[in-house]
């Protein structure tokens, strides 16, 4: 883990000497923006300042809760804060006459930029895009935490189906998921969707009060999440035997992520893969209710770059993991979605989350 670090830090001191600036400053302010300052740092905290300079050098800013695990996660040297992180980051960059940081504009509070300024004396940029970039690909040690999250995904998955009934309401079965992905080593990765019978018509509808009935059809998006990084999984399940209306349902959604996921490699754009997926619905007379973009990129965060979009034009490349995840959602009669996870290379697609079949699930309860 620390020398996947010291490279992110190394590639990040690369684009600071591009953009002549002296250092890189990332904020995680009880809680928000924990990401940023994770990935470069390896520390796993809710609050700490780290600062990046132009020659790869990285300090650490972490009061006294977090010292020790500071000291056992991060390579680089660790700062004890004397008035604050702020504070002490901006007192040290004064010193050290630093004049242009780069920060990310979009993950700190506005306020945070305007004291560590007034107090350094520097002027900053937004440098953002920077670790964007950096971010979007995952080398081996974040492949192997995505993996994990999903073996620990499909095995929560398996043991619910297991231990669900007919009559049990949506928010038990998320609660029961939740606690099988901790109790296979993981954490839950985010507000997890359920939607059975005619609720399944909404793409995100969160889990509720609705008891899960036989002869229903139950939508489940869910995530795992192992050392920071999660995994985005959706599968279905019929409690009895399902109609043929929602078998063959099932059926198109499937073939439309696998002939999608099929020309996934480095090289080939987003807005084409959807189309792809879109095309196979259109010739089905159901293109209409395909309601949303085929997938998304992901990784600390459930939404990064790119987007496998009709109204994105992004190119995949070597490094990027994303969700294949056609859906359609027909009024009065309900919704399915099939998502996993890949991997892009140069020659095709991993599917990271192969652990759980694609099938429609079917259960006697």
């Amino acid at each position: 883990m620390c020398d996947n670090i010291l490279r992110r830090t190394e590639k990040l001191a690369e684009r600071l000497r591009e953009r002549r600036a002296d250092a890189f400053v990332a904020i995680a302010d009880e809680g928000a923006n924990w990401e940023s300052l994770f990935y470069l740092s390896g520390f796993r905290g809710t609050s700490g300042a780290l600062v990046v300079y132009s020659d790869g050098e990285g300090e650490l800013y972490l009061d006294g809760r977090y010292s020790a695990q500071g000291k056992e996660q991060s390579p680089h040297r660790i700062c004890g804060i004397k008035e604050g992180a702020v504070k002490d980051a901006a007192e040290e960059l004064k010193r050290r006459g630093v004049e242009k940081i780069l920060c990310e504009e979009e993950k700190t509070f506005h306020r945070t930029w305007e004291e560590l300024l007034s107090l350094s004396g520097a002027q900053a940029e937004d440098g953002g895009e920077i670790i964007r970039e950096l971010r979007r690909k995952k080398d081996d040690g974040e492949i192997r935490a995505i993996k994990k999250a999903a073996a620990i995904g499909a095995k929560a998955f398996i043991d619910t189906l297991a231990q669900s009934g007919a009559g049990m309401r949506e928010k038990e079965f998320e609660a029961l998921l939740n606690y099988n992905i901790c109790a296979a080593g993981g954490a839950p990765g985010f507000d997890m969707i359920v939607a059975s019978g005619v609720r399944s018509v909404m793409p995100h509808g969160r889990a509720g009060d609705k008891p899960m009935e036989r002869g229903e059809w139950v939508t489940v998006d869910f995530g795992a999440r192992w050392n920071g990084y999660f995994c985005d999984i959706t599968r279905n399940f019929s409690i009895g035997e399902p109609g043929p209306e929602a078998r063959a349902l099932h059926s198109l959604i499937a073939k439309a992520h696998g002939e999608a996921a099929a020309m996934l490699r480095a090289g080939v754009s987003g807005m084409a893969a959807h189309e792809k997926a879109a095309g196979i619905f259109r010739a089905a007379g159901k293109e209409e209710y395909f309601t949303h973009s085929l997938g998304h990129s992901f990784g600390l965060e459930i939404h990064e770059a790119p987007c496998l979009s009709p109204r994105r034009n992004d190119s995949l490349r070597d490094g990027d993991v994303v969700t294949v995840e056609p859906g359609l959602y027909i009024p009065g009669f309900g919704g399915m979605r099939l998502e996993d996870d890949y991997l892009i290379t140069r020659d095709g697609a991993e599917r990271l989350t192969a652990d759980l079949p694609q099938e429609f699930f079917r259960f006697d309860f």
